[in-house]
């Protein structure tokens, strides 16, 4: 009997270290050997995982480092996918993000053995959430080949179209959407075009400036106001503004940002033009165009930034930095007294008296440069920085 026992325990413990043994602690990633991946699935019949990566994105680091690392992944992406971590930088990732028109991080993207674009998203989630992206992959009902062959077949259903746009709009495809938009809308007559499904639609599937979706929405922007909201047509005009222009400054597309900068111009929307304003001085700034710097300033900071002492504290940066012109200078000295009168800080005055500075009016930086140390002084901050600027001004 005492065999028995000490013979089931010694058993019973195997068995438990063989089913901790069998337990995987991460997911089963083959690394950028997307080929290998392709064998591998043709031969399991399963579908194929992959996440581009960058070093330096966050949001890819905390994904690896929590939710990949979660069991119920592991355990999920294990059972159904071959798994690839590609990572971007190498001569691999580049050639498969060209391949694939990744443009963005993290992406994760799903492929059949024949390499067919199943199903890909991007960003941070949940982990419930990955896996529900991943059941998402899994399910031809919601995979993209079959949702756009539902919106072939029948471009005129408003229900076929959302269900493409709802997966196609955060794809790795998502510049598609535009297209699909349009060829619904032309299926619309006069009395379809204004209902609130078909807002719906353009709220998703509308992206750029240049194209017939935008062009509708302000064609019918107080009809679509009266199917959604005043806030939500305008929310969606500036979003398309500022989505498009800043894709033109990301890369450094100058051409491309003044063909959508009059298009965003010809709007004829306040918060557009404010908009813009902005976007033109990030895209000069990136660009080092100070020419052009510093006539969309001396145009419009009276008029969009009077009242916003933050926008006037960077002009004036830039104006100390890169700007020669005298008069020019004399006019940010303006900007800058405004940004005093707003907010009286410490910071705000030193920038007033450093531009005194630039046009060699040195009795004013220095009655300027010293209102900032009595405020940095009055507050318990270190002087060290306005100590040096009064000192190169030859105070004591």
């Amino acid at each position: 009997m005492k065999f028995t026992i000490q013979h089931t325990f010694i058993i019973a413990l195997l068995f438990f270290v063989s089913v901790m043994k069998a337990q995987k602690t991460s997911i089963n990633f083959i690394e950028n050997d997307y080929k290998l991946a392709l064998e591998q699935s043709k031969t399991s019949k399963k579908p194929i995982f992959i996440m581009v990566y960058a070093a330096w994105c966050s949001h890819c680091s905390k994904m690896k480092s929590t939710v990949l690392k979660e069991p119920n992944v592991i355990a999920f992406y294990n059972s159904n996918f071959i798994n690839v971590m590609m990572d971007s930088e190498t001569p691999i990732g580049k050639e498969f993000m060209k391949k694939y028109n990744i443009k963005s991080f993290p992406i994760f993207l799903f492929l059949d053995e024949k390499e067919t674009h199943l199903y890909s998203t991007g960003g941070e989630f949940t982990t419930e959430e990955f896996i529900a992206e991943a059941q998402k992959a899994l399910n031809p009902n919601t995979q993209i080949p079959t949702l756009e062959k539902k919106f072939n077949e029948d471009i005129s259903s408003p229900e076929n179209c959302i269900m493409y746009l709802s997966v196609l709009r955060k794809s790795i495809d998502s510049d598609k959407s535009d297209e699909v938009t349009a060829r619904y809308l032309a299926t619309q007559s006069k009395d379809q075009l204004i209902s609130p499904i078909n807002w719906k639609i353009v709220a998703f599937g509308v992206n750029e400036l240049n194209s017939k979706g935008f062009e509708t929405i302000i064609s019918h922007q107080n009809d679509f106001a009266k199917a959604a909201s005043p806030k939500r047509v305008e929310a969606k005009i500036l979003n398309v503004v500022k989505k498009t222009l800043t894709q033109n400054i990301n890369y450094l597309d100058s051409i491309g940002y003044s063909k959508n900068r009059i298009l965003a111009k010809n709007i004829n929307l306040a918060k557009a033009d404010s908009l813009v304003f902005k976007l033109d001085l990030q895209m000069y700034e990136v660009t080092k165009s100070w020419k052009k710097y510093e006539q969309t300033t001396l145009e419009s900071v009276e008029k969009w930034a009077w009242n916003d002492y933050q926008t006037i504290n960077s002009i004036s940066k830039i104006y100390i930095d890169h700007i020669t012109d005298k008069e020019a200078l004399k006019k940010s000295i303006l900007w800058a007294k405004r940004s005093v009168e707003i907010n009286n800080s410490a910071e705000n005055t030193l920038l007033l008296a450093r531009l005194y500075n630039k046009i060699n009016d040195k009795k004013s930086a220095i009655e300027n440069a010293q209102k900032a140390k009595n405020i940095i002084i009055a507050m318990g901050w270190d002087a060290k920085d306005v100590n040096q600027f009064l000192k190169e001004l030859g105070t004591k």
